[in-house]
């Protein structure tokens, strides 16, 4: 079924009983994941209680389904506009508070997250034999999205190809990906992971100012 179709029958007659039914495949996901399993769609209907058939209407690939339930997460455990539209103070105040927020969500269900990330991992490994300029993006832009909002105070400090370096590089040091590295590759507990993605998004907001500065000053 294609992403149209898809919405067209999530949006027909019977709302809420597709919406209860929707909600029984996410919940079956989110339980075999904290089992430490990367389920198939065949698998989630079975934990649902519902056919594979009526499962591929609503998901008619894992990439949408963990998509779904990446997007669920972000909702139960975080308001995220809120947040955005909330944060005040300095760039470096308001990444912190985006990165201590997805930090504390991130490990407060790391199964769950550690999945959806190996779903990604998944979805590129199933179009290495596409060509790079025809594959379809494996992780969203959610990420990169907030950290720009996070330091867009600083617009009259860096010039926008400042910005958009600053923002890649705060991109790679929160987020699951920077969560893994830290809890597998660095050995780190869950607090002194959030408090080394904080101090490195600290770092680089400071050290970009700092360069900005040195060059004025030349």
């Amino acid at each position: 079924m294609s992403v149209s179709r898809q919405e067209k029958f999530l949006t027909s007659g019977r709302q809420n009983q597709k919406q209860r039914t929707r909600e029984a495949l996410l919940d079956a996901a989110v339980e075999l994941a904290r089992d430490g399993r990367s389920p198939s769609i065949a698998e989630v209907a079975e934990t649902a209680r519902v056919s594979p058939a009526t499962a591929y209407r609503y998901f008619p690939n894992t990439a949408s389904l963990w998509a779904d339930v990446a997007s669920r997460q972000h909702t139960q455990a975080r308001d995220y506009p809120g947040i955005l539209e909330s944060l005040s103070g300095t760039a470096e105040e308001r990444m912190d508070t985006v990165v201590r927020s997805t930090a504390e969500m991130q490990l407060a269900d790391e199964t769950v997250w550690r999945t959806v990330l190996r779903a990604a991992l998944d979805r590129w490994f199933d179009q290495l034999e596409i060509p790079e300029a025809d594959r379809v993006p494996v992780r969203g832009t959610t990420r990169l999205e907030m950290a720009r909002i996070a330091i867009a105070p600083l617009a009259d400090r860096l010039t926008p190809e400042q910005l958009d370096r600053l923002a890649n590089a705060l991109t790679m040091v929160y987020g699951m990906e920077a969560v893994v590295t830290a809890r597998d590759t660095c050995g780190l507990d869950t607090e002194a992971t959030t408090e080394t993605m904080r101090w490195a998004a600290r770092a680089l907001i400071r050290g970009a100012l700092a360069e900005t500065e040195d060059v004025a000053k030349s």
